[in-house]
């Protein structure tokens, strides 16, 4: 399976509601892949958040500080779901690499962070 298909049928299963696409080609990727599927670009004014964020060697020329901001500033200003397809001459791995962040599942709440173990007393021992 290429990268294009992967990333093709990895929309199709988010099935996303709105789509920021970080640069050209990822516009074209998803209206191809997503025909009915609002897609808005750096250029347009909408204020509202998205539902995911997509980028095709929108890394490309930035160095390793550059792309984690960029990502980061995406991922926390624009979209909580964030997919990228990045090539070799990324400056944040040595190949060719999807990178798909959701906050919904970026990390499990951990057991004991769970309320059962918060206000019992009678758990805390000395």
């Amino acid at each position: 399976m290429s990268w294009l298909d992967y990333v093709q049928n990895r929309l199709r299963e988010m099935q996303p509601a709105s789509v920021y696409a970080l640069e050209a080609s990822a516009f074209q990727l998803v209206t191809r892949t997503l025909p009915k599927t609002p897609v808005n670009t750096p250029g347009d004014a909408s204020g509202s958040p998205f539902t995911l964020a997509v980028g095709v060697n929108a890394l490309k020329g930035l160095n390793a500080i550059q792309a984690r901001q960029l990502i980061s500033q995406t991922r926390i200003y624009v979209a909580p779901r964030l997919l990228l397809v990045e090539g070799a001459d990324c400056a944040l791995d040595a190949a060719l690499n999807i990178h798909d962040y959701d906050l919904a599942t970026y990390k499990p709440v951990p057991d004991w962070l769970n309320a059962r173990y918060w206000a019992h007393p009678e758990r805390w021992k000395p």
